[in-house]
């Protein structure tokens, strides 16, 4: 009895040392590694034919477990279910699979446990099920959904708030990529429908988020032109209405309390299909509808004043026109002062400041007499004047911290291309000289950085002397070059045309 328990014992050691194995370790990118740089490990115990893997996190809570026909890392061939978990312990995913293809349920989930994947595989690779995105709008995503697949090509989406069956849009693809979009408002009623490739009117409309609410609705025909918009507030109040008959329209715009504030009238041109704005105020909105960015004021047909807002809803400019021509350009700062004004005379700036974007000119009787831009931090980069003798342009380019780093003289009239006199600063001192004529360095040496790196220029006798410089400083290239060689790419590595854009380059 005794010799046939000590049997029993040895048999069954024997049969535990052929089924485990060694650990094997791995780094973060699972590539085989030792084990005081391993990131995960995995065990294995044979089960009949098939292999069961276990593999772990360095902790210790496992990472995934299924059985496999084929164990061998980066090439395991998985037969059954197969789970994958957090290593917190939730299960991150599960799939089903048979000679190392996913057949059957699959299935993911997020941190929080809820479904995003919930699908079944065939033999052929296609699925049906569902997947589900959530709302979070600290991650910007401000709407939950769910897409509903029949087959992969076939399927549904429907974005919905809160409620499912309450505000929402469906839409509807089918195998030949053709949709259907089905939109719902308040409560889930119903708005309308809109096709592909529909030879009948269309609707499409928008909606704000978190909370969602209609935003827009807009019936368009066949052709794509606007045949009616209604556009509303976040509160559900009618913010502008936008209606076109066979023969004239109207956009009406309100306030928030519902007072009407603009009016436009239209009229149709059955030639140009278009129908052209005739009298009053024509109110656009920004891309959230939460301001204006422009008024129109049309007048028989013309504009007659263009008002202009920034990102915070302040005015910024007024532009007065006359027969379609400009007249005169105000400008203002954000609390309502006025900026500036620019008169024109024969639609050309006259009189004045012209500020537009991060640039302004000044004239006086026509002529520009200085002009400023500046980066976006509103440091001034350069500066061009009108000399004494009103004869030419002086100008200067500053760096990032003030510090010159070019004058220049121009010629009043302007060349075929960029002539100057050129002066480059280093340390605040006056350095290298140059003499530009239609873009080509006819005397002295200059340099100037480029998107790539530093173009050193040096004329000798009829050549130029090219080095171009790396950004980390490498020569990479050393040329001689003809001054006078035929019209060349200004964009290429050994182009010698020098533009009054080279010395503006951002420092």
């Amino acid at each position: 009895m005794k010799k046939l328990f000590t049997s029993a014992v040895l048999a069954l050691i024997l049969s535990i040392s052929v089924g485990a194995q060694e650990k094997v370790y791995f780094d973060e990118n699972w590539e085989k590694t030792t084990q005081d740089k391993m990131e995960f490990y995995r065990e294995t115990e044979n089960k009949g034919k098939l292999t069961l893997i276990k593999d772990f996190y360095k902790n210790g809570k496992l990472q995934m477990e299924g059985l496999a026909s084929n164990a061998t890392p980066g090439s395991e061939i998985y037969e059954g279910k197969v789970t994958w978990y957090s290593p917190e312990g939730k299960i991150l995913s599960t799939g089903t699979f048979s000679n190392g293809k996913q057949i059957g349920p699959a299935q993911t989930f997020d941190e929080k446990g809820r479904p995003l994947e919930d699908l079944i595989y065939k033999a052929d690779g296609t699925f049906k099920g569902k997947m589900y995105t959530y709302k979070d709008p600290e991650l910007s995503s401000f709407y939950n959904s769910i897409t509903i697949y029949e087959n992969s090509d076939t399927f549904k989406t429907i974005a919905y708030d809160e409620d499912i069956k309450g505000i929402r849009y469906e839409i509807t693809t089918d195998s030949k990529g053709k949709y259907e979009t089905k939109y719902y408002g308040d409560k889930g009623k119903h708005i309308g429908t809109s096709n592909t490739d529909s030879s009948e009117d269309n609707l499409v409309v928008e909606y704000y988020y978190n909370p969602m609410r209609v935003s827009k609705i807009e019936k368009q025909k066949s052709d794509g032109t606007i045949k009616e918009s209604v556009i509303y507030s976040k509160t559900g109040k009618i913010l502008q209405e936008d209606k076109k008959s066979k023969k004239d329209g109207y956009k009406t715009t309100y306030d928030e309390t519902g007072k009407k504030i603009g009016n436009l009238t239209y009229v149709y041109d059955k030639e140009s299909n278009y129908y052209k704005p005739q009298d009053g105020e024509d109110y656009q909105f920004n891309y959230d509808f939460s301001g204006f960015t422009a008024i129109d004021v049309y007048k028989n047909g013309s504009v007659i004043l263009n008002k202009y807002f920034d990102d915070n809803g302040k005015l910024s400019s007024e532009k007065v026109l006359k027969d379609d021509v400009v007249q005169e350009i105000k400008y203002y700062h954000p609390d309502g002062r006025l900026k500036g004004t620019l008169t024109y005379k024969d639609d050309m700036p006259y009189s004045g400041t012209l500020y537009e974007e991060l640039n302004e000119q000044q004239y006086k009787d026509g002529i520009l007499v200085l002009s400023k831009s500046f980066r976006e931090d509103e440091k001034i980069k350069s500066e061009k004047k009108m000399n004494t003798k009103q004869t030419g342009y002086d100008s200067t380019v500053y760096d990032e911290k003030g510090a010159v780093v070019y004058t220049y003289s121009q010629p009043l009239e302007e060349a075929e291309g960029f002539t100057a006199q050129i002066v480059q600063y280093a340390k605040g001192k006056p350095g290298n000289k140059a003499v530009v004529k239609d873009g080509v360095l006819q005397s002295g040496k200059i340099k100037y950085k480029t998107e790539s790196g530093l173009k050193e220029m040096e004329r000798s006798g009829k050549w130029i002397l090219l080095k171009v410089y790396n950004a980390e400083g490498k020569l990479i290239q050393d040329s001689k070059i003809l001054a006078e060689a035929e019209p060349q790419d200004v964009y290429n590595v050994l182009s010698t045309t020098i533009q009054e854009e080279d010395l503006l380059y951002e420092f």
